[in-house]
């Protein structure tokens, strides 16, 4: 990404958190329903750029969730009781976020949420359920396990792409005309929760 280079219609970290409030409340929700408290900063890089004296930061956080949906939740735990919340099945993504400078009002940023890679469309759905009764055990998808995240892929990556905040390489076909027809560029709950934590500690300001 050179560095004089901003993206053109100025989307900022403090413009996509006011686009999901106002267009993708579900988000919001989905967020507090699903995704842990708790992320983990694996990696903070500090990239020198063509110019002396230039500093240039990438974030690789981890953020996890117990999806509360199904198939995953069910409303009965594998020896049939009734649960409200399910803890079985974790979800893990990596959640990355390059930045110019720590403003929420910078528009040199790139985001990205799960793996820098193509989906496997020859894998149906999320999983599915083997076993009877107690033996009943659901098996993730393939997507899952190499930490893809099905949102950010069918209805943020294209998008990202075109507006020039996206972190990596799209592999989406096209924009998202199903999935998101308004094509409205929001955050998703793992990359909202993630930008909250950051402001909550003082790192984006």
């Amino acid at each position: 990404m050179p560095r004089s280079i901003r993206n053109p219609e100025g989307y900022t970290i403090r413009k996509l958190v006011q686009n999901t409030y106002t267009h993708m409340r579900s988000r919001i929700e989905n967020m507090e329903r699903d995704v842990l408290k708790s992320i983990v900063i694996q990696k903070v890089s500090v990239y020198n750029g063509k110019e002396p004296g230039k500093d240039r930061t990438k974030y690789i956080i981890t953020s996890y969730s117990y999806p509360q949906y199904r198939p995953y939740y069910t409303g009965k735990d594998v020896r049939g009781r009734k649960i409200k919340y399910q803890r079985t099945y974790k979800h893990e993504y990596d959640v990355t976020i390059q930045l110019e400078s720590l403003s929420i009002d910078d528009d040199r940023i790139r985001l990205r949420t799960g793996a820098d890679a193509k989906w496997d469309f020859t894998n149906k759905g999320k999983g599915h359920w083997v076993g009877t009764g107690r033996n009943r055990k659901f098996i993730e998808g393939s997507n899952i396990k190499r930490k893809l995240n099905g949102d950010f892929f069918f209805r943020l990556s294209w998008l990202y792409s075109d507006k020039g905040i996206l972190f990596g390489r799209n592999f989406a076909n096209g924009p998202p005309l199903k999935t998101n027809p308004k094509m409205i560029v929001f955050l998703d709950k793992h990359m909202l929760h993630t930008i909250q934590v950051l402001m909550d500690r003082g790192i984006l300001k």
